[in-house]
């Protein structure tokens, strides 16, 4: 089938964030067999203007879109974190295209309002929508034409190339990249409690300290050259959310410490991942794992293995496909398959 994929691609980066998610899923399609034609809404907002202004670029976007829908005739609009584009457009988009369905995703925390706000603008024009995070709160999101469900991170294996585990001498011990942290939230004061304990020799976080943020290859050459990798998201508690460092991490060979509360522990075993209850328990398993790197080696393989045939841009782009267009489920998709609906 054709897709239409509206989504940021990041263009403006000049490839600083080839890893992006976006990219992963639009692989996925297209190796599942499908067309993909790829509409980067904010670089072609800001491409609509003599003065790059992405603000005074949303109105010819959006006509391009519905343009580019006419022309391109879809079978499956996709949309991902696509503020510039109007409801209306979905709306005429669906008149000028009868037969179309329209499947949104969204990979942010729905503690953030302005993120739940930018899920419900198209909630009632989707066929379904898909969110990282799982359990009761994705009904604030059903309407009587849609159905919500859980979706997780992805990797692929032609973005995630690192092998961390095959790394004998890895230079970090532990790496844990963050934007830039406040000082008065959690995983700040757990990241310096770590960096406290360990100093930083063999310790890289990034995010506080006078450690900025890395992008690119750069980034991904860090994830290489590390044995263990922290995932502790701004917030935690909500079922299975996550941001996409968990993806990033496992999908990369480092062994990934991350917190019980997560909910991971119904996916993967306890020698796939590195579990604590709580942050003294997050210190004493760095500490042992820093003598144990045979196990740690181990164990990181095991989760590298589990997320690369779990979570894989296929499986995930067709649970997308199955779900959108109310098929029988082809497979035991190994996260909650819920349908969330009115």
């Amino acid at each position: 089938m054709r897709v239409l994929y509206v989504g940021n691609f990041n263009e403006k980066s000049n490839g600083a964030r080839f890893y992006d998610s976006n990219r992963k899923l639009a692989n996925g399609f297209i190796r599942n067999g499908h067309q993909v034609y790829q509409f980067s809404d904010r670089d072609i907002a800001r491409a609509s203007t003599w003065f790059g202004s992405r603000k005074f670029g949303i109105l010819p976007a959006n006509f391009r879109l519905l343009e580019t829908a006419k022309n391109f005739w879809p079978d499956l609009l996709v949309i991902g974190h696509a503020d510039p584009i109007f409801a209306t457009t979905l709306k005429q988009i669906r008149k000028a295209v009868p037969h179309i369905k329209i499947a949104t995703y969204n990979f942010d925390a729905l503690w953030h309002q302005d993120n739940v706000n930018r899920i419900t603008a198209h909630a009632d024009d989707a066929d379904a929508i898909f969110i990282t995070t799982a359990g009761d709160q994705l009904t604030q999101f059903t309407r009587k034409n849609n159905v919500v469900s859980y979706f997780p991170n992805l990797v692929d294996l032609s973005i995630d190339t690192g092998r961390a585990f095959e790394n004998v001498d890895p230079q970090f011990r532990l790496f844990y990249g963050m934007g830039n942290a406040l000082p008065e939230v959690e995983r700040y004061n757990v990241a310096s409690r770590i960096l406290d304990r360990f100093g930083d020799e063999k310790i890289e976080i990034l995010g506080m300290r006078g450690k900025r943020p890395i992008a690119g290859i750069t980034y991904q050459r860090h994830l290489g050259n590390a044995r263990m990798g922290l995932n502790l998201s701004q917030g935690e508690g909500d079922p299975l959310y996550s941001s996409d460092r968990m993806a990033q991490y496992t999908g990369n060979g480092l062994m990934t410490l991350i917190h019980r509360r997560t909910g991971y522990d119904h996916i993967y075993k306890e020698d796939e991942l590195a579990f604590y209850d709580d942050f003294d328990q997050l210190l004493e398993k760095i500490a042992y794992f820093i003598e144990h790197d045979d196990e740690a080696r181990v164990i990181a393989k095991n989760g590298w293995k589990r997320t690369h045939e779990i979570f894989n841009e296929r499986v995930v782009t067709k649970y997308i496909t199955e779900v959108t267009f109310r098929q029988d489920l082809s497979e035991d998709y190994q996260w909650p398959t819920e349908l969330h609906r009115i």
